[in-house]
């Protein structure tokens, strides 16, 4: 009966080093989100390795971790460093993408609804649903705090996912957009005035803390840190917060997600849904995109590229750079990369926004 067990716990520590192996050759080998899955892989195997007293030597690292992820702070405080080092002048230039990001919003709530209708708890749902925001920090946040027993294979499944982007999106722009539609040129977006950045800083953080409460550890610390680049006096601090600050937090976020994760978190029911949504979401969000786009053009005077539909996952710039790659195949003079940027950058604030608004409508403290 012993030598049973012992297989057992062999098997299981196997197949998880599998798993951390496979994540650690798909960051290496295809440099996907290599500072995440990376330290993610070292989590998973330092967390299962089957040695007699191993709980309790990791137990004040995993305390650790875990509180960064049950309290949210790691996906907060990296939302916090992203927006101090991005430049939201093509969202500014370009306000008519944020509609784009409003029907993401709808259709991560559609998603969350069927994974409902399947048996899941909400805040599994919804974190399936996110995962197809094409950026794990919404997933995360949703169910680090609302559903401990799935936000490590959640976390993992996010950030590997995003190596599956490209063979999503060009099979897409292929199927449903014409060779003239992809060729279609856009004009330069017009210069963005410094003050309307703050302004757009400073609005976007006071109205999702009126609107969407919710939504401050997330949304709001996005726009914080954008506030605190346009504001030009703590300049120091804001490269601080958007290089070295970021990329810690970023290897904290991925010990803590691997570090969760237990034999037998990858062979459930559950995760097989959380999976199927994640997919659906990563193929509905960017068709949506493209057909609204398509729409549009037949009443706007202004035409717009349906390949910036296309970007609008939240992927930042990934989503982007492959909708101007699959436009330079068509005409290697276009340039949509900075309509592309406006409609990812619109796509990661509607998500962020409905992982707030869920947490805060499922009783998120």
């Amino acid at each position: 009966m012993l030598e049973q067990a012992n297989l057992l716990t062999f098997g299981a520590w196997a197949g998880m080093t599998a798993v951390a192996l496979g994540l650690a050759y798909l960051a290496i080998v295809y440099r996907v989100h290599a500072n995440f899955l990376v330290p993610a892989a070292a989590g998973i195997i330092l967390a299962n390795l089957p040695l007699p007293g191993i709980d309790y030597g990791l137990a004040p690292l995993r305390h650790f971790f875990q509180a960064g992820l049950d309290a949210g702070i790691y996906p907060a405080l990296i939302l916090l460093c992203r927006g101090a080092g991005m430049d939201l002048s093509f969202l500014i230039a370009h306000p008519r993408q944020l509609f784009l990001g409003l029907l993401g919003t709808l259709a991560f709530l559609g998603l969350t609804a069927l994974g409902w209708s399947w048996g899941l708890a909400t805040p599994q749902a919804g974190g399936g649903a996110l995962i197809g925001s094409g950026d794990g920090l919404a997933a995360i946040f949703l169910t680090g705090s609302l559903a401990r027993e799935v936000v490590g294979p959640v976390g993992l499944t996010a950030y590997a996912l995003v190596g599956l982007l490209p063979r999503i999106q060009m099979p897409l722009a292929q199927l449903l957009t014409t060779p003239q539609e992809r060729m279609l040129r856009m004009p330069p977006l017009r210069k963005v005035a410094r003050r309307e950045n703050i302004v757009f800083a400073g609005a976007g953080l006071a109205l999702t803390g009126l609107l969407v409460p919710g939504a401050m550890p997330l949304t709001g610390m996005f726009f914080l840190g954008n506030l605190l680049k346009e504001s030009g006096v703590v300049e120091r601090l804001a490269r601080t917060l958007a290089n070295r600050l970021g990329d810690i937090l970023v290897v904290l976020l991925g010990l803590g997600i691997g570090s969760s994760c237990r034999p037998g978190d990858f062979v459930t029911l559950i995760y097989g849904k959380i999976i199927i949504l994640g997919l659906a979401a990563l193929i509905l969000i960017p068709v949506v995109g493209i057909l609204v786009v398509k729409v549009a053009n037949l009443f706007f005077t202004r035409k717009i590229n349906p390949l910036v539909g296309l970007a609008a996952v939240g992927l930042l710039p990934d989503a982007a750079l492959v909708a101007q790659i699959i436009g330079r195949r068509e005409d290697p003079h276009n340039n949509i990369y900075s309509h592309a940027l406006a409609s990812s950058q619109a796509a990661l604030l509607a998500a962020t926004l409905t992982s707030g608004l869920l947490w805060g409508i499922l009783g998120g403290r």
